[in-house]
């Protein structure tokens, strides 16, 4: 299997005339790579696992020790967080970084074992109106009241005697979600990935409970994309 770097060359420089831009491109392809790396080895590691291979063989396989293996690969939240938390994730806004983790918290206070599309887009709101995403939700009339009622009406919380500690996965859709936003930020031209991408790219995972309740608010993707679109124009640097 082989990456064809021509193909890659040509993809970027279909996407704009600009030179800086293209470097931009470039960078933000690089770490959608370098992303998509970790996680080719994280399914085969999981693969592994469930056919009953210990740490200590997969520590083998990848030449490192059980315990290297096992933080590296024991949680993907965990790991994703402190990527996160350190700054790791280079073209992750710190607000972007903000809703991501935030995640985690709304899945635990509806005690939830896991963080859906529904908990991302709660994440989004984590910071009040100040960031795009919010911003772009409140012109078009959907607030955080709304999107709470519209999520318990699909998924109610959990029983709140059993409070969710540890290790709480991503759904697959909520995984998706992440890798769309780098798509957004490349179709929208930008070097970075802000709350707004992440909100498109929930829109875009269309059977996902996000996308629902953005469906329920008749909140459609080019409209969505437009208001990001004018909220964006005449800023500076990446607002979130």
């Amino acid at each position: 299997m082989e990456i064809d770097l021509d193909q890659l060359i040509s993809s970027v420089e279909d996407s704009t005339d600009e030179v800086l831009d293209r470097v931009a491109a470039a960078a933000l392809l690089k770490d959608r790579f370098e992303q998509m790396a970790d996680d080719l080895l994280d399914h085969f590691v999981g693969q592994a696992r469930a056919e009953g291979r210990s740490w200590t063989q997969i520590g083998e396989a990848l030449g490192v020790t059980r315990q290297a293996a096992q933080q590296r690969h024991g949680g993907l939240l965990d790991r994703l967080v402190a990527r996160l938390k350190e700054g790791r994730f280079r073209r992750f806004t710190p607000r972007a970084r903000t809703a991501v983790i935030e995640a985690q918290s709304a899945a635990q206070d509806r005690h939830h074992g896991y963080i859906g599309t529904e908990h991302v887009l709660l994440g989004l709101f984590a910071e009040g109106d100040e960031n795009i995403a919010v911003r772009a939700l409140d012109r078009l009339g959907v607030d955080r009241a709304t999107v709470e009622r519209l999520i318990d009406a699909r998924v109610p919380p959990g029983p709140g005697d059993a409070p969710v500690k540890g290790h709480i996965p991503f759904t697959p859709r909520a995984k998706a979600v992440l890798e769309r936003a780098f798509t957004e930020a490349l179709a929208l031209g930008h070097n970075y990935i802000g709350t707004e991408h992440i909100l498109l790219g929930l829109h875009r995972i269309e059977d996902g409970i996000a996308a629902q309740v953005l469906a329920d608010q008749e909140v459609g993707y080019d409209e969505l994309r437009s208001t990001i679109v004018e909220l964006l124009v005449g800023k500076g640097p990446p607002p979130g």
